[in-house]
């Protein structure tokens, strides 16, 4: 019957025509490969033709593949370890598909690759090692320097300067923040700060750094060099500058102290290890916190509700097919930052339409937490969970929905207008999380865990990649949002965690009832409590009985920044009317000193007088510091007895004058070459 069934198309009168071997028979037409090259790599592979008709049958398989990848990929000007994964893998490709998928197979990856590095406005091979990117942002700041010399002569107004050395400078291509907008005016003071910012050498090595570092790992995973096969999350090369700029911090620490204007001496390590930049503690915390949620949404009747949300396809580098990961033909070369803009970007919509109350529907109550996280090719996605009323639930979810299906949402409908359900379920997914099964907590611990330090992971693997052990990928995730600037963790609609850590600061009970019931269910970490004391769910930030306080000064770039010093409360009596406190968390004035000599700089807590710890971040979307605490070893200027930052003495040119290359970068850097 099998057979029967396998040959009843078939006509059985014309077999003996169709057996003819003098019937035409149809060819089919192959691809023209090379036609859709460019001249350049179609030169390459001209001349990597011509010089095999000899010896086509007597090098081996593999040593032809070997010379075709180098022989393409000398052409390519990338960096090496890029150039030589690309060999590699373009070698393999020969070998296991032949020429035309070979030559596909680079043609993609390199223009990909040229992609990443085309953000930066310099070419890579002027900002591969620290040594060249201090030597240009000292180049930068002169030559910013020298037309504001040309300015202050010509009579230039604030704007006709910015504008003079954005031209010749490159200012906004670097910092897009500083591009001229319609909303500043030629008088306004913020093209002080613009200027200001722009003839510091410190400014612009910071700015080239996180620039630099972005680039070339957005390059690298372009190339296929961050994959579940290769190395999950972030690149090899990206790990290590991670792990090298952890121990440098970490020597430094050891060498540090903190003074009081009393006298009062505490090591810096101690410090750090007693705040939330210790692993341990940062989790604890979340997990404080996540727990409260739980704790006050059960109070309020809440119900819990699990959320994952994920760019559209075109900003993923690999898909999943079965049980692998195969490339993603639609993948059109951006970073995961923009892949981060437009989850970001999706949730700002969503969020401000569910705080309107409109005719037919009232504002929509929830609170929550989200993470940030990496898929194993480095796309970033968003898991959450929010607390939500129960008359809200259909409303949040069916508008969360709509909205992150409402853009690129071509790849989500067939032809014929029909949903393809499993892409929408990949770009949005809700689920409500059953309480026989477990709480919130319990559904977002993995993923805090995953982010900070691994704990109570051991055994477990990547839900994707069945082969990706959490805890042995700790440091690639953590380096993944290094590199990128993202915040990983991030609550909405609840209490400020700047009160609750300034609360917590405050060890004497406050004679005012309202108040010390605020300030001691955040010393006892019930983040409840302190939830429901701070007004709930249903006020507003502005509105909270309790709020910090800041003083304000100014900056080395003369703007006036703020940053917290104390508590300031008010509660509303009917009888007594309202009742104010006020109360200073930080009296004391510490100064940044190095074990065993004196004091560096009289700074207080808070000031960023010195810039110098930020030269290698790069992972902080802020201008200032995130601690409390000048991070910056300083030095006392021979020529003007004034204090600077130790890389400002480096990048004198009287310094730069007496030293080679290799004696600058072991001073300078310890030979550290990492991107």
């Amino acid at each position: 019957m099998s057979s029967l069934k396998n040959t009843s198309h078939i006509d059985l009168d014309n077999v003996d025509d169709l057996m003819d071997p003098s019937r035409p028979r149809v060819q089919k037409e192959t691809p023209r490969t090379t036609e859709s090259l460019t001249p350049e790599l179609r030169a390459v592979v001209a001349d990597f033709v011509e010089s095999y008709k000899h010896k086509y049958n007597v090098d081996s398989p593999q040593e032809r593949a070997n010379d075709f990848a180098s022989s393409v990929l000398n052409k390519f000007d990338f960096p090496y370890d890029i150039k030589n994964y690309l060999d590699k893998a373009t070698a393999r490709k020969f070998k296991q598909k032949g020429f035309k998928r070979a030559l596909s197979f680079i043609e993609k990856r390199s223009d990909q690759v040229a992609q990443a590095f085309s953000m930066l406005p310099e070419h890579w091979s002027r900002l591969d090692t620290e040594y060249k990117r201090a030597r240009l942002a000292d180049e930068l700041a002169g030559r910013a320097r020298m037309h504001l010399a040309d300015a202050v002569e010509n009579g230039l107004s604030p704007l006709e300067l910015l504008m003079e050395i954005n031209k010749y400078v490159g200012l906004s291509m670097w910092e897009p923040a500083f591009e001229h907008t319609a909303a500043l005016k030629d008088g306004d003071v913020a093209y002080r700060y613009i200027l200001n910012r722009a003839v510091d050498d410190v400014f612009w090595l910071r700015t080239i750094n996180k620039a630099v570092i972005i680039a070339f790992e957005s390059a690298r995973r372009a190339a296929g060099m961050v994959s579940p096969h290769v190395s999950p999350y972030a690149s090899f090369n990206n790990r290590q500058w991670f792990k090298e700029r952890q121990k440098r911090q970490a020597e430094w620490v050891e060498k540090m102290a903190l003074e009081s204007d009393n006298g009062e001496m505490l090591d810096l390590k101690d410090v750090q290890n007693a705040s939330i930049a210790n692993p341990a503690n940062r989790r604890h915390e979340l997990m404080a916190r996540i727990r409260g949620c739980q704790e006050y949404a059960d109070s309020v009747g809440f119900v819990a509700l699990f959320v994952t949300l994920t760019a559209p396809g075109k900003y993923h580098r690999l898909k999943k097919r079965g049980k692998y990961f195969i490339e993603n033909e639609n993948w059109n070369g951006a970073p995961p930052v923009m892949a981060h803009r437009w989850i970001s970007a999706v949730w700002e919509k969503f969020r401000s339409a569910v705080g309107r109350e409109t005719k037919k529907r009232p504002a929509l109550d929830y609170f929550g937490m989200r993470v940030v996280e990496p898929h194993v090719d480095g796309t970033p996605h968003w898991h959450a969970v929010f607390f939500v009323a129960p008359a809200h639930v259909d409303g949040f979810t069916k508008m969360l929905i709509s909205y992150q299906t409402k853009y690129d949402c071509n790849e989500l409908y067939t032809e014929d207008g029909r949903r393809k359900e499993r892409a929408i379920k990949a770009r949005v997914d809700i689920k409500k999380i059953d309480r026989n099964k477990g709480d919130a907590v319990a559904y977002i611990a993995k993923y805090i865990s995953k982010n900070i330090d691994g704990f109570e992971l051991e055994g477990l693997n990547d839900l994707d990649a069945k082969k990706v052990n959490l805890v042995d990928s700790i440091v690639n995730v953590t380096s993944w949002s290094r590199a990128y600037c993202f915040r990983q963790f991030q609550f909405q609609k609840t209490p400020s965690v700047t009160v609750w850590r300034e609360l917590r600061r405050i060890k004497i009970a406050h004679e005012a009832v309202w108040f010390e019931k605020i300030r001691v269910s955040a010393d006892c970490g019930c983040f409840a409590s302190f939830f429901y004391f701070m007004g709930g769910y249903e006020t507003k930030s502005y509105a909270r009985p309790v709020a910090a306080t800041y003083k304000f000064y100014e900056n080395k770039y003369e703007e006036t920044v703020k940053k917290v010093d104390g508590l300031h409360g008010f509660y509303c009596d009917d009888e007594d009317g309202i009742d104010e406190v006020h109360v200073f968390t930080r009296e004391k004035v510490w100064k940044m000193v190095k074990k065993g000599v004196e004091a560096v700089a009289d700074t207080v807590v808070g000031s960023v007088s010195g810039l110098g710890a930020l030269v290698f971040e790069g992972s902080d979307e802020s201008r200032f510091p995130r601690s409390s605490v000048n991070n910056c070893t300083q030095i006392e200027n021979d020529e003007n007895k004034e204090v600077e930052c130790r890389f400002t003495k480096h990048l004198r040119p009287n310094f730069l004058a007496g030293i080679t290359h290799d004696e600058y970068a072991e001073e300078l850097f310890n030979g550290f070459k990492w991107i």
